[in-house]
């Protein structure tokens, strides 16, 4: 069965941001699909309570390490139960906007979970600033998996909980210093989304032919409003152009 999730957390979005994004993947799925939320508010028949109480499942809540929450996700049977074990998951942050058809991204060889790979980076300068913490080419706004492939990724936060929560601040550098490899994808955990799928409203496209900002691309399936680090902080139904299409 395909599964399509979300997680929802704290204030910054609500439930009606939640039912935008379910009414864009239902517009843009050709295949049956379970939706879910994970939010530590449940109001929806979809929604999953994220775990609040110590249990074997529940990891304790930091200062650090920004969207943590995604992680309970990685072993869906802590979720869904074993019978999930051969299902079929893509769960995307709340803000984005889908385009086109989200088809695709069902149909790309399994053999490795996919990740964004931000096109819209310069590597060198990620390759630069790996020690730095900063600059990472991974964006987990949009995340692609079968099965049990993440499990181990949730298992790794459980152990090392204390180290990795203090060392990053973003899931994203977490997952890439752990997960992929910077000088050759072939050799990742993750693989990254084929360039043309996925862009980002503040960031641009690909490096360097592509990098206008505020640009819709129609074409691609998914553009990704992830404002967090660009000091801009405005709603997705603020701005006109993605207002007529969201």
């Amino acid at each position: 069965m395909k599964n399509i999730l979300c997680v929802k957390w704290g204030d910054k979005y609500n439930s009606e941001h939640v039912e935008k994004l379910k009414e864009q993947v239902e517009r843009n799925c050709s295949y049956d699909f379970n939706f879910y939320c994970i939010t530590d508010k449940p109001e929806k028949d979809y929604d999953i309570q994220l775990p609040t109480t110590w249990d074997e499942h529940y990891i304790p809540e930091k200062e650090f390490f920004w969207a943590y929450r995604k992680c309970y996700m990685f072993d869906q049977r802590k979720i869904f139960g074993s019978k999930s074990e051969n299902d079929e998951y893509l769960f995307f942050d709340i803000d984005v906007l889908i385009h086109n058809s989200i088809d695709p991204l069902w149909e790309l060889p399994m053999d490795k979970p996919y990740i964004v790979r931000g096109w819209w980076n310069d590597i060198l300068n990620c390759q630069k600033n790996y020690g730095k913490l900063k600059s990472t080419p991974l964006n987990s706004s949009v995340i692609r998996w079968n099965g049990l492939q993440l499990k181990n990724i949730y298992y790794h936060i459980r152990k090392n909980a204390d180290m990795i929560f203090f060392t990053y601040k973003t899931i994203d550098n977490y997952f890439n210093h752990f997960f992929y490899n910077v000088h050759n994808e072939e050799d990742s955990f993750f693989r990254g989304y084929p360039k043309g799928m996925i862009y980002s409203w503040y960031k641009g496209n690909i490096y360097p032919e592509d990098m206008e900002l505020k640009k819709l691309r129609k074409d691609h399936i998914v553009c990704l409003f992830n404002n967090s680090a660009s000091g801009v902080h405005e709603d997705m139904n603020d701005i006109r152009e993605i207002s007529e299409l969201y």
